[in-house]
């Protein structure tokens, strides 16, 4: 299975070194690795991972956890696609039907963008409150579960579902357009969106807005 683990390292030659050796020494096999950002003599990073299962990506992150320098932020499985191409194949397939665009964008943004379900709202005139819920993709708790006191836009944002006592682990608020309407991605638990996939969003939410404006 491919999951992503998310972590900091000290920004320096070597400390990814470290961290792909590791990997390695326990039987998983590095599909990509990303750099999100390097801030303050730090680097933050995500890598992807093929494992055997659930218990294997616990070992490996665990062991990570235990390297000198390392901090494991994060682990999300299952992980989103690594070609790098996901989203523009998400557009490809929204502006070939563009009749029915908006909900191919709420079935596939949760694979494209490793979330574990999407909706679709509506927000009032001055984009201040949500009016409804529009739609939501095939493995979403329910529209009752949407409750965004957010104002349009880009952003991530909390969201709790009524009566849990946390809110989920990330929730993405991607405006299509101009507005009003918006995308909700939802990863239920393991990591936040980082502000590099927050952009990747927005821009999709731009294309796909523009292109459906007239229909």
């Amino acid at each position: 299975m491919l999951a992503r683990v998310r972590f900091s390292v000290p920004d320096r030659p070597g400390s990814l070194g470290r961290v792909t050796t590791a990997i390695g020494s326990l039987g998983a096999d590095i599909a990509e690795i990303d750099v999100l950002e390097s801030e303050s003599g730090r680097a933050l990073d995500d890598v992807f991972v093929r494992v055997r299962d659930l218990a294997h990506l616990e070992r490996v992150a665990a062991h990570l956890g235990t390297l000198a320098g390392v901090n494991v932020t994060g682990v999300q499985h299952p992980a989103p696609p690594v070609t790098g191409h996901a989203d523009l194949g998400l557009i490809d397939q929204v502006l070939s039907r563009p009749e029915r665009g908006l909900q191919t964008l709420v079935d596939g943004a949760p694979h494209s963008f490793g979330a574990d379900w999407a909706a679709l709202v509506e927000y009032r005139q001055d984009l201040a409150s949500v009016v409804s819920v529009l739609t939501v993709s095939v493995a979403a708790p329910g529209p009752e579960q949407v409750v965004l006191t957010s104002p349009l836009r880009l952003a991530t944002v909390r969201m709790t579902a009524p009566g849990a006592a946390e809110p989920y682990s990330g929730t993405a608020l991607v405006p299509i357009g101009a507005g009003p309407l918006a995308l909700v991605l939802v990863r239920s638990s393991g990591l936040d969106f980082h502000r590099s996939e927050l952009w990747r969003l927005g821009q999709v939410g731009q294309i796909v807005g523009t292109v459906l404006a007239p229909v």
